[in-house]
């Protein structure tokens, strides 16, 4: 079979622009999901390769035809990268770009050092085998469960396409060389080259399609699962209605429970049919505010139930829309009993009084201006007064109870409920007859007449000493769990003993700083010496003195180390090292005879030792360019080659070497 290469490059050309056409609506539509806009790219560059192909055969543009390979295999490496973001897994970007450099050197290796076409074809077969190999194994073992289907598709077009690319390097290995592209349409697995991509990629193109849709209406379903757990969960009575006619479209359990209807009762009839309301004015009313307003706020409004009873309902409504028809969302809170208790309450004084009595709680009413007119029994215990005092007679109004730092603010909430604002429960500091303080906590409310304007105030109050007790002492505990971690967070980078750096923050230390000055190229410099004749000074003396004397000279380094970033520890056993950053041969050397001299002039006693007669130390320098070393070990091994050519030379003395 004789293959046009033109025809059937332009074809698959056409091809991919269509699957770019496809990918690029669907980053259009879904934004939000990453990798699509990667997918578009790779169709885009797949195509720009196939674009390419034709130019093989118009000779003025011949030479864009060596581009089209590395298109085709780019775009695949921007399908993959697609795929790990989609799914969103995790991939080092030097990887791909390793494997685009190594494509792109043995591509061009094979036209420009040696014309091989087999070779080529070999290696753009590896590439894409092994990117399309790789793009199904990330699926594989990242596949949600959610569109696993698609996913599983997907992997499948892949492995297949991977497959017969490799399939297609056995079978090229072994034709006899040719010499150019017309020599190798003759053979068969060129024209299904051709072929298989165009079909794979119609498929994967599906598939990532799929994917995408899957993954969008599976979201789409656990958003309205969401809205709909919130609707049902609602302490209050819910219905969705439409502007227009009433049409109910749906209600939650509570509204069920409430009006006793069922669900086929009231969904698909209008709320009027079904005379929920009371009064059909009171819902011209209330949609002519909604209208105007779009929105409805605490209105009170009588319904009527199923079995012909009523309730007062506090009403709330918002718009929403459902395919651009306006419907109202319908909150309606059952006040009936709230309702009954404040008629009652106003009716009856006695009532208040029967209610108050039996009442566990601190609850007090007083007028508008704050004058108390009755109290609980609860509320005389709590305050101290007793309960055969007429409430009439305590002549007191409610901020008496409070102590004067808090009664300005107190002042400011029952302004603030005035102006309709919502105070909600607030803590003060209460004050009792016999002058002792508690915490309290008071809810604050009016009582309303029947011309529903505010006639009295009511007060709900609870002691909450006990609570506040509590609360401090966590307080207390959470401050003094810190305190403990915090001093455990020193006491694993301090050495028991001297009170400097142990050898754990030296080595982080050391490490820090040798990065630090590897970047910068500025010297450091590492001291490092011991005691000399330590053991025979341990022998002798005990080792509560050697502990000693170790503390003495960890004292003794504090002292002299005076900036602030340079780093004194105990290095192990009698053994001190010090961290110079930025500091050259010279200042080091000036700085370790200055901490020998000060050793030696605590004259701590020594008898033992051959070179004094009190404790002395030996020193070894090392300075540093970073750069002229790997790794911070290097330092100390060769600060402690210098300390030990001090004590070579003769102890009591220091020794320093530069490295360049």
């Amino acid at each position: 079979m004789r293959l046009d290469i033109l025809t059937i490059a332009f074809t698959t050309s056409i091809v991919f622009i269509t699957q770019s056409i496809a990918i690029f609506v669907q980053y259009k539509v879904n934004k939000t999901y990453r990798g699509i806009g990667l997918w578009f790219i790779g169709s885009i560059l797949l195509s720009l390769g196939f674009i390419c192909m034709i130019a093989l055969n118009i000779k003025e543009l011949r030479i864009l035809a060596i581009l089209a390979n590395p298109f085709v295999i780019l775009g695949q490496i921007f399908l993959y990268l697609g795929i790990i973001k989609f799914i969103e897994a995790s991939e080092s970007r030097w990887i791909t770009i390793l494997y685009y450099i190594s494509f792109i050197v043995l591509y061009f290796s094979f036209i420009f050092l040696k014309n091989d076409i087999l070779g080529r074809s070999i290696t753009v077969s590896f590439f894409s085998g092994l990117i399309s190999l790789m793009t199904a194994h990330k699926l594989f073992y990242k596949r949600k469960k959610i569109i696993s289907n698609s996913e599983n598709f997907v992997i499948g077009i892949l492995s297949f396409y991977s497959c017969f690319h490799f399939l297609r390097i056995l079978v090229i290995l072994g034709l006899p060389s040719v010499n150019s592209y017309v020599d190798l349409e003759q053979y068969q697995i060129q024209v299904i080259t051709f072929l298989v991509p165009i079909i794979s990629s119609i498929l994967w193109t599906f598939g990532f399609v799929i994917m995408v849709n899957q993954r969008l209406n599976l979201e789409n379903f656990e958003e309205k699962e969401k809205l709909r757990l919130v609707f049902n969960t609602s302490i209050d009575a819910k219905l969705i209605t439409r502007v227009s006619d009433g049409l109910v479209i749906d209600v939650n359990d509570i509204f069920l429970k409430l009006t006793e209807y069922t669900r086929e009762e009231v969904i698909g009839n209008s709320i009027l049919s079904i005379k929920f309301w009371e009064n059909k004015e009171e819902r011209e009313n209330y949609i002519n505010e909604f209208r105007e307003k779009e929105f409805v706020e605490n209105k009170e409004y009588i319904f009527k139930l199923k079995n012909g009873k009523r309730v007062v309902g506090l009403l709330n409504g918002n718009r929403t829309h459902f395919n651009s028809i306006p419907y109202i969302i319908t909150s309606i809170h059952d006040i009936t009993n709230r309702k009954i208790a404040e008629k009652e309450i106003w009716e009856s004084k006695e009532l208040y009084h029967s209610i108050l009595n039996a009442s566990p709680d601190n609850i007090t009413i007083s007028d508008l201006e704050g004058n108390i007119l009755m109290v609980s029994p609860a509320g005389k215990t709590m305050f101290g007064y007793s309960q055969d005092i007429d409430d009439t007679k305590l002549d007191l109004d409610i901020l008496h109870f409070l102590i004067p730092q808090d009664r300005e603010r107190a002042k400011k909430k029952h302004e603030d409920m005035f102006m309709g604002k919502n105070t909600g429960p607030n803590e003060y500091t209460g004050l009792r007859l016999d002058g002792s303080i508690f915490s309290m906590e008071v809810n604050t409310n009016f009582i309303f007449n029947k011309e529903g304007k505010p006639d009295k105030m009511i007060f709900s109050v609870r002691d909450i000493s006990d609570r506040k007790q509590s609360e401090e002492k966590i307080a207390q505990l959470i401050k003094q769990l810190e305190t403990e971690r915090n001093i455990a967070e020193l006491n694993s980078i301090t050495d028991s003993l001297t009170g400097l750096a142990n050898r754990r923050y030296f080595d982080e230390a050391l490490r820090k700083e040798f990065n630090r000055v590897k970047r910068s190229g500025a010297p450091l410099s590492l001291i490092m010496f011991d005691v000399d004749y330590f053991k025979k000074f341990n022998d002798t003396y005990g080792h509560l003195k050697g502990d000693s004397c170790l503390r003495q000279i960890g004292i003794t380094l504090k002292s002299a180390i005076q900036r602030k970033y340079d780093i004194v520890a105990r290095y192990g056993g009698e053994e001190f090292v010090i961290i110079l950053p930025e500091t050259n041969l010279e200042g080091a050397l000036l700085l370790a005879e200055k901490i020998r001299s000060l050793v030696e002039a605590l004259e701590i006693l020594h008898d033992k030792s051959d070179v004094s007669k009190f404790i002395t130390v030996s020193l070894g320098i090392v300075t540093a360019h970073i750069t002229s070393l790997e790794k911070p070990e290097n330092l100390i091994s060769k600060a402690d080659e210098a300390m030990y050519k001090a004590k070579n030379m003769g102890r009591n003395q220091s020794f320093g070497i530069e490295l360049l």
